[in-house]
C-alpha cells in the first residue's frame, strides 16, 4: 500500500498575515479614516514641493529673458559719461519690459518670484551702469586732454614770439595740473606730465633751429638752460635730433628736382655727424650710426647724379616742346581746315598717319639715343619731319596702312613701276632729291657716313614687291 508523503516543519506556526512592510504605523485603536491621514499628508507635501519647483523654474526663465534685455540696454549706454542719464535711460527702457512680462503671468506666486529676482538683478545692473559711465568719462576726458595738448604744442610750434611761447607753455602745464587733480593721479604722475611737456617743447624748438646758422650751439644753449638731461634721456634726445635732421636733409636732397639743394643737404649731414649734446653725448652713436652711414652715402651718391639729371629733365622738357612744334608743321602740311585743297577727309587721314609715324620714330630715337644732345635731338626731329613729308607727299591715302616701327615700316603700297621709275631717276642723278633716299634714311639704310644707302633699301624692298606679286 503506498505511503503518504510527509514533511517536517522548520519554523514555528504564526498568526501574522502576509503583507508589504512600510514605515507607516497605524494604531489598531484608530478608525480607518484616521489611519490614512499620514499617507495623505505625504502626498500633499510632494505635490507642494513639485509645484514650488515648477514655479521657480518658470520665474527663473522669465528673469533670464529680462536680464538679456537689460544687458542690451546697459551695452547701449556704455559710452555715456553721465551716470544719472545712463541710469535713467536704462530705467525708462527696462521698466516697461518688466511690466509687460509680469502682465503675462497669472500665477501670483510666480509673479512674486520674478519681482524679487529682478530687484536683485537691478542692483547689479545699476552697478554696471555706474562702472561703465566712469570708464567712458575717463576715456573721453583723456581724449580731450590729449587733443588740448596737441593743439597747445602746435600753437607753440607755429609762433616765434617769445611771449606767446611762454603763454602756451604755461597753459599746457595748467591743463596737466587740472587733469591730474580731476583724476586724483598723485604727485608722481603730475611730475611726469610736466617733464613730458618740457621734452616735447625742447625738441620742438630744436627742430626749428635745424638748418639755421649755429643750430648745434642754439640747441645746446636751450638744452643746458632747461637742464634737459633731467627730463629727457640721451637716447630719446638722440633719436629725435637725428629724425629732425634726416627729415630736413631729405626735403633738400630730391634727385632731379630743380629746387633741390644738395650743398645745404651735405652741410647738414656733416653737422649731424659731429653733433654733441651739451653734456658731451654724441647724437650719431649706437644704433643710429648704421642709419646715418646709409643716409650719408645716399646723399653723396645722389649729389653726383643730380646735376646731370636736372639738365636731362630740362632738356627733355625743351625737346618735347620743340618736337611738338615740328609735328604740328608736319600735320599742317597735309591738312588745313581753312584750305579748300587740304580740308578733305583723305587729307585729315594722311595728316594723322604721318603724325603717328612721327611720334613712333621720335620715341624710338630717344630710347636708342639717351645721351643725345639737345642740338642733335633738334636736328633729328627737323630732318624726320621733312623726310615724312617727302614720304607721304602725292600718295593716295587708299594705299596707306597704319605705320608700325617693327612690323609695318613700309606702310605705303608702291607699285613696281613706280619704284623702277624712282630707281632710274636716282641712277641718273644721285644728288637730286628722291623718295628712295628718303625711305632709305627713314628706315636706317645708311652708309658709314650716314648718307642714304638706296641699294640696300632696294634689296629689302624688292622682297616686299615679290611677295605682293605672289599674293
Amino acid at each position: 500500500m503506498p505511503k503518504i508523503p510527509t514533511f517536517t516543519a522548520t519554523s514555528r506556526p504564526t498568526t501574522d498575515a502576509a503583507s508589504v512592510t512600510s514605515n507607516i504605523r497605524i494604531d489598531p485603536r484608530q478608525t480607518l479614516a484616521a489611519s490614512l491621514v499620514p499617507v495623505a499628508q505625504a502626498i500633499d507635501n510632494y505635490s507642494i514641493k513639485k509645484r514650488d519647483n515648477e514655479e521657480k523654474l518658470i520665474a527663473k526663465k522669465a528673469v533670464l529673458e529680462l536680464k538679456a534685455e537689460s544687458d542690451k540696454i546697459i551695452q547701449s549706454q556704455k559710452n555715456n559719461i553721465s551716470e544719472n542719464e545712463a541710469i535713467n535711460n536704462w530705467k525708462t527702457t527696462f521698466t516697461p519690459l518688466i511690466n509687460e512680462k509680469l502682465s503675462t503671468v497669472k500665477n501670483r506666486r510666480v509673479k512674486k518670484l520674478i519681482e524679487s529676482s529682478i530687484d536683485l538683478e537691478n542692483s547689479e545692473s545699476i552697478y554696471h551702469l555706474k562702472q561703465n559711465s566712469f570708464k567712458a568719462y575717463e576715456k573721453e576726458s583723456t581724449k580731450i586732454y590729449n587733443d588740448e595738448m596737441n593743439i597747445g604744442v602746435n600753437n607753440y610750434k607755429a609762433t616765434d614770439n617769445p611771449i606767446l611761447k611762454v603763454k602756451y607753455k604755461t597753459d599746457l602745464k595748467d591743463k596737466a595740473e587740472k587733469f591730474n587733480k580731476e583724476h586724483m593721479l598723485g604727485a608722481n604722475d603730475l611730475k611726469k606730465r610736466k617733464e613730458a611737456i618740457d621734452s616735447v617743447l625742447l625738441l620742438t624748438d630744436a627742430d626749428s633751429f635745424i638748418g639755421l646758422p649755429n643750430a648745434e650751439k642754439q640747441i645746446a644753449n636751450l638744452d643746458s638752460s632747461l637742464k634737459g638731461e633731467k627730463f629727457l634721456s640721451n637716447d630719446n634726445f638722440n633719436k629725435s635730433i637725428y629724425n629732425s635732421y634726416e627729415a630736413k636733409i631729405n626735403s633738400l636732397a630730391v634727385e632731379g628736382d630743380p629746387n633741390a639743394d644738395y650743398d645745404e643737404a651735405i652741410r647738414l649731414v656733416n653737422e649731424l655727424e659731429n653733433f654733441e649734446r651739451y653734456n658731451g653725448n654724441k647724437v650719431v652713436s649706437g644704433t643710429i650710426e648704421k642709419s646715418f652711414a646709409q643716409l650719408k652715402e645716399k646723399v653723396l651718391g645722389e649729389s653726383i647724379r643730380h646735376e646731370d639729371k636736372v639738365i636731362k629733365i630740362k632738356q627733355g622738357n625743351d625737346f618735347f616742346d620743340y618736337s611738338q612744334g615740328q609735328k604740328k608743321i608736319l600735320e599742317a602740311t597735309f591738312y588745313n581746315a581753312f584750305d579748300a585743297n587740304l580740308n578733305k577727309a583723305a587729307s585729315k587721314e594722311k595728316a594723322f598717319e604721318a603724325g603717328s609715324e612721327y611720334d613712333q620714330r621720335i620715341d624710338d630715337y630717344l630710347s636708342s639715343n639717351p645721351d643725345a644732345t639737345f642740338t642733335e635731338q633738334q636736328e633729328y626731329s627737323r630732318e624726320l619731319r621733312m623726310n615724312i613729308i617727302d614720304k607721304y607727299q602725292d600718295v593716295d591715302i587708299a594705299k596707306v596702312t597704319a605705320f608700325n616701327l617693327t612690323s609695318n615700316k613700309f606702310n605705303i603700297v608702291r607699285e613696281t613701276d613706280a619704284i623702277n621709275e624712282l630707281k632710274k631717276q636716282y641712277e641718273t642723278d644721285p644728288s637730286k632729291p628722291n623718295t628712295l633716299k628718303t625711305l632709305a634714311k627713314l628706315n636706317g639704310f645708311v652708309d658709314e657716313k650716314g648718307d642714304p644707302d638706296v641699294g640696300a633699301l632696294l634689296n629689302a624692298y624688292r622682297i616686299i614687291l615679290q611677295d605682293r606679286e605672289k599674293n
